[in-house]
């Protein structure tokens, strides 16, 4: 017991002195040396990674904008070329509507006319600019003037 004794005094003296020579005698210069240099490398490694760090980031924020100008020209493309074919559509539309329109008033107009000059115009067949009208003694303009007759529909197929 009393060697275990012995050896913990001898330990304590030993870590004590370790502890306090620095305080006794004074630094070592090659220890501070060496502090001073592993603390200047340790700052330096923390700037570079702080920089590094921010490197990162500005070049995450490049990508997240540069995507997000890339989506916007993309939407805006694909709104013009939906607003340029959907109006081509509707100009096709309008096109192919006034053409049945006008289709059913040549139907009209031709009807009108057959009836006209079945019933009301016996001599409409005639080339004169008026047919006679034997019933009732009078002039009356003939009804093939022009492509539509006197309906007032001239120029109809304009397009």
């Amino acid at each position: 017991m009393r060697f275990l004794i012995a050896f913990v005094a001898i330990l304590g003296y030993a870590s004590a002195s370790a502890l306090l020579a620095p305080l006794v005698y004074g630094a070592n210069p090659g220890d501070v040396q060496a502090a001073a240099i592993d603390a200047t490398v340790a700052a330096r490694d923390a700037v570079r990674a702080i920089g590094e760090g921010q490197a990162r980031a500005a070049e995450a924020v490049i990508q997240h904008n540069t995507e997000a100008v890339r989506q916007v020209a993309e939407t805006n493309r694909n709104l013009h070329e939906n607003a340029y074919w959907g109006s081509v559509a509707a100009s096709q539309n309008l096109v192919a509507a006034a053409q049945s329109q006008a289709a059913a008033i040549d139907g009209a107009a031709a009807a009108t006319r057959a009836a006209y000059a079945g019933a009301a115009y016996p001599y409409a067949g005639l080339a004169y600019p008026y047919a006679a009208n034997l019933a009732y003694g009078a002039a009356i303009p003939y009804a093939g003037l022009g492509a539509y007759g006197a309906y007032g529909l001239h120029g109809l197929r304009a397009w």
